[in-house]
């Protein structure tokens, strides 16, 4: 088993954002949005992700090896307005759901939503309002 392997289901999923042309790479951010911030009235895409290995027998093979790998990613869509923020969510979830994304080596399922999204949320700690709408999706592989 690979070292890298949480790593390629990562860059597989942010692939997927990136190659969206209505977000991009200038848009989509891993875990940080960079300093100086991005224009808020362009909005932009944070993206949280959590590789897992299931537990308790869940996922092992017939020879007792851990098989199967759930990659959990969160999408904070962050705009100027609210209208704005779900553009973007609209964009993540055409880009992800129902999508099989390609990790070298492995089997891997279905894009599938992670939950029901809350209304987004205004924060003005920046000193201007960006409204966060929360998105959260999930995809299992095996070896």
């Amino acid at each position: 088993m690979s070292d890298t392997i949480e790593q390629s289901h990562i860059d597989a999923a942010l692939a997927l954002l990136t190659g969206n042309p209505a977000l991009g790479p200038s848009r989509v951010f891993d875990s940080l949005v960079p300093n100086p911030t991005p224009d808020i009235n362009l909005g932009w895409l944070l993206v949280y992700s959590r590789v897992a290995w299931p537990r308790d027998g869940l996922g092992t093979g017939l020879d007792a090896v851990q098989d199967t790998v759930t990659t959990t990613l969160t999408c904070h869509c962050a705009a100027a307005t609210v209208k704005a923020a779900r553009v973007i969510g609209m964009q993540v979830r055409s880009s992800l759901l129902g999508v099989r994304p390609t990790v070298p080596g492995r089997n891997c399922g279905l894009i599938k939503t992670a939950n029901n999204p809350d209304p987004p949320v205004r924060d003005e700690s920046l000193g201007y309002a960006v409204f966060d709408l929360i998105l959260e999706f999930d995809f299992s592989t095996t070896a």
